[in-house]
């Protein structure tokens, strides 16, 4: 088990907002995805590695038109219950 921030950088706007959290959320795992701009979306994710990869590649395929950047960092562990989305 991990935990990761993942920061897209591009332009999101509320359909692209809507299709990183819908991801997210369909992967059952735990975090939080949270709306920093319309440039910048972070995901701090717990779980699996491979269920971390799973959607990071899920959402630059579905929104790959508005993501121009990314990082990823460890992070320690919040203990999340459920995913969270702030909009």
């Amino acid at each position: 088990m991990i935990a990761r921030k993942i920061t897209y950088r591009g332009n999101f706007n509320n359909e692209s907002l809507g299709d990183i959290f819908n991801i997210t959320r369909n992967n059952e795992i735990t975090g939080l995805v949270k709306k920093v701009s319309d440039q910048e979306v972070e995901l701090s994710l717990e779980g699996d590695s491979a269920q971390i990869k799973l959607i990071q590649h899920q959402i630059e395929r579905k929104v790959k038109s508005a993501i121009k950047d990314k990082s990823i960092e460890p992070m320690p562990y919040q203990y999340y219950v459920g995913v969270t989305l702030l909009a």
